[in-house]
């Protein structure tokens, strides 16, 4: 009798302690323990999500997440108290890669937010956290604001930051749209539908500051000169059924166009190999061309996968 409750116990501990082991791989490995400051404690164990009932936890924001590739989700609330009194939650998103992390993290961010140095950046406010680091977005919200959720927030951010150990760096393909005259926090990457157009890939886009007016930059990124060529097309045919008129621009080289429209002031394209550069919401042509131009000297004959060297600056 002794034996076989020796050999129950025993069985039960080890299934315990394999669960145990089990709960703290994968995302949930970087969920620091209730014990990272007195007091706190974690409410039951992390929930997960995957792309296929993701919209269950951010029913209006699913598909914003599901466009830039998101892969898992796990989440937990902490708690001081009771889970109704003192409480924030912590949500952790594997977005597959880097790029689409950063590319998830841009929708959000914007010049007049509080940043951060946590992970690679940080956006700040008083309910909550949101940043990204390697292929994770990492956000805790809080519902109700004071200084112990508010210390805790930030305590438990910089320990999954120090968790995650990927380097908080940005994504050098970055780097492929100018930094000269580029306003802070605007630069963004888009997944697809580039300028809002079905047939166009995806992306880097930056708000442009030059003489004291403003235009946005853009870089569309495409398999090959073939496919980008026929985007190209679409492109220019888009406006021209459109009714404006199109007109060249001998400072962008062979294949461009130019067209004045009714709502985002002038639009300016050039095609180059793998690529269509340009920049839009401009008060006047000029306005636009130093971004289009100095993105040219990046987009020679580049294939995709070295899109992310820095040519020349």
């Amino acid at each position: 009798m002794m034996i076989r409750k020796f050999l129950y116990f025993s069985f039960v501990f080890v299934v315990l302690f394999l669960s145990c082991e089990k709960s703290h791989t994968g995302l949930d490995q970087f969920f620091p323990g209730p014990g990272f400051e007195k007091g706190w404690s974690w409410f039951k164990i992390p929930v997960h999500y995957n792309p296929d009932n993701l919209y269950e936890y951010i029913d209006g924001e699913a598909e914003l997440y599901l466009s830039y590739g998101f892969k898992e989700l796990a989440t937990l609330t902490y708690f001081w108290g009771s889970v109704d009194d003192t409480s924030f939650v912590v949500d952790i998103y594997d977005m597959g890669t880097p790029l689409s992390a950063f590319g998830l993290y841009s929708n959000y961010r914007y010049p007049d937010y509080h940043y951060e140095k946590i992970g690679t950046e940080a956006i700040v406010s008083d309910f909550g956290i949101k940043f990204y680091q390697g292929k994770y977005v990492v956000e805790l919200k809080a519902g109700a604001v004071s200084s112990k959720i508010k210390k805790a927030m930030w305590t438990v951010a910089q320990k999954v930051s120090e968790r995650i150990k990927e380097p908080a760096k940005l994504p050098s393909i970055l780097n492929f749209l100018p930094h000269k005259n580029q306003i802070d926090k605007t630069l963004r990457y888009i997944s697809t539908n580039m300028l809002n157009h079905s047939f166009l890939p995806g992306g880097l886009e930056a708000r442009y500051r030059i003489k004291g007016k403003e235009a946005t930059g853009f870089i569309v990124f495409f398999e090959s000169p073939g496919t980008a060529k026929t985007g190209f097309g679409k492109l220019r045919d888009f406006f021209k059924k459109s009714g404006d008129a199109i007109f060249h621009s001998n400072r962008l080289g062979k294949n461009n166009f130019g067209v004045k429209t009714p709502y985002h002031g002038y639009f300016l394209a050039s095609l180059k190999g793998r690529f269509i550069v340009g920049a839009e919401d401009s008060s006047s042509p000029g306005t636009g061309v130093e971004p289009v131009s100095y993105t040219h000297l990046r987009a020679h004959e580049t294939s995709l996968h070295l899109v992310c060297r820095l040519l020349l600056e």
